[in-house]
């Protein structure tokens, strides 16, 4: 039997996040990126200054604190590489709860500390163990409250508070270049974009180490693609997951595959033109707003995260592809 297809997150939905969200998060910049590499108008909405490194903590946040306390006495737990496993981490000390993280064994170790430093405790599984958990939606022996910062109505709400301020900090905004990870990230902002300022458009960004969604687009349907491990943590997967697949196809306009070394090179223009640190997957909306030919108005690339460790972070800076 197929999985139901998840439904948008209304603009009061999205409203009322934000103002749950308001006391616990960190309304973000958005910059120009103050570069003459390109004749663009491209502005950077830095997720990577939230709390815990990434966007993860608006969708948890809202999801968690939207939840009847009863419904945590087990504790928490998630299905994460890093950046979701983190923001469970943090939300669950903030609501005094445990929280565990099942992850890949080849997580970045900077990632997996991370989640430490917070408190979860971390169980290690072979990465198709992993994906078999995030399909299924949990862990088939833990007693604790799963929780899916993609196929959840109140993720996407949470998600959706970035698109609230892109529209009020850019009203003018044309074009917004979105990270591809589960999706709910992109579902989010579109829902939001969509409500406030329909005519903008709405692009998924993803790496040539994992295009699940430009092959499902090409296809018609959610179809298995290659994923090729690389520095981009946090973005990709093998394939579409079919629950969010009709609320993909409504709400993106398009899909931009770059290289990982297009990737590398938009991590250290970010850095070397607004001293910021941007991880793979928070690079990779910047990487494809780059070589988009068609977008000649004012563009927000959403850099999601700033989790890397300084020694890739350093052989970025160095020219390096790692």
């Amino acid at each position: 039997m197929s999985p139901d297809p998840l439904t948008a997150p209304t603009l009061q939905e999205i409203r009322d996040a934000s103002t749950l969200l308001a006391p616990h998060i960190v309304r973000t910049p958005l910059l120009r990126l103050d570069s003459g590499r390109s004749p663009k108008k491209i502005f950077l909405k830095l997720e990577n200054l939230q709390h815990n490194g990434s966007f993860k903590i608006r969708p948890l946040g809202n999801m968690l604190m939207n939840r009847d306390v009863a419904s945590l006495r087990h504790g928490i737990y998630t299905v994460s590489s890093g950046n979701s496993g983190a923001g469970v981490a943090w939300m669950a000390r903030e609501l005094g709860v445990a929280a565990t993280v099942y992850a890949p064994n080849d997580a970045p170790a900077n990632k997996v500390e991370v989640m430490r430093e917070f408190g979860a405790q971390i169980q290690v599984l072979p990465p198709a163990d992993w994906w078999e958990c995030v399909e299924q939606g949990g862990h088939p022996t833990d007693p604790g409250l799963y929780v899916d910062a993609v196929r959840n109505p109140a993720a996407m709400a949470g998600n959706g508070t970035i698109g609230l301020e892109i529209v009020e900090q850019l009203p003018d905004v044309d074009t917004v270049f979105i990270p591809f990870g589960g999706g709910g990230l992109a579902c989010g902002i579109a829902s939001a974009i969509r409500a406030l300022k329909p005519d903008t458009r709405i692009i998924v960004a993803e790496s040539d180490a994992a295009t699940p969604l430009g092959a499902a687009l090409e296809a018609g349907k959610p179809v298995p693609v290659e994923f090729r491990p690389s520095f981009i943590s946090g973005a990709g997967a093998p394939a579409v997951l079919p629950e969010m697949w009709p609320l993909i196809r409504e709400l993106v306009d398009a899909a931009v595959v770059s290289s990982l070394a297009d990737v590398a090179d938009a991590m250290r223009l970010i850095f070397e033109a607004n001293h910021v640190v941007a991880e793979g997957a928070g690079a990779t909306a910047l990487a494809a707003a780059l070589q988009a030919k068609d977008d000649t108005g004012r563009t927000v690339c959403i850099v999601s995260g700033g989790n890397i460790g300084p020694e890739l972070m350093c052989r970025v800076l160095q020219g390096d592809v790692p």
